[in-house]
């Protein structure tokens, strides 16, 4: 069952990520709510938690890649 926009928002507000919220919604809303492969969403908690885990290794990575970043202080 697809969550309500508004309690979706609040979820990612309350784990620092509400950019992401509409993101989220989108995509998955024009997916029907299903996984890639097909199957159903039960938990779209789980996915959230997943898309928000995702966001931040990709900015950590960004960072890694930028000329600006040294292992060295």
């Amino acid at each position: 069952m697809p969550p309500d926009k508004d309690v979706l928002l609040i979820y990612f507000d309350q784990k620092g990520e509400d950019e992401l919220a509409d993101d989220f919604f989108n995509e998955h809303d024009a997916r029907g709510w299903k996984t890639p492969t097909g199957g159903k969403i039960f938990n779209w908690k789980v996915c959230a938690v997943e898309w928000i885990y995702n966001h931040r290794q990709e900015v950590k990575r960004r960072f890694r890649q930028s000329p600006f970043y040294s292992e060295s202080f």
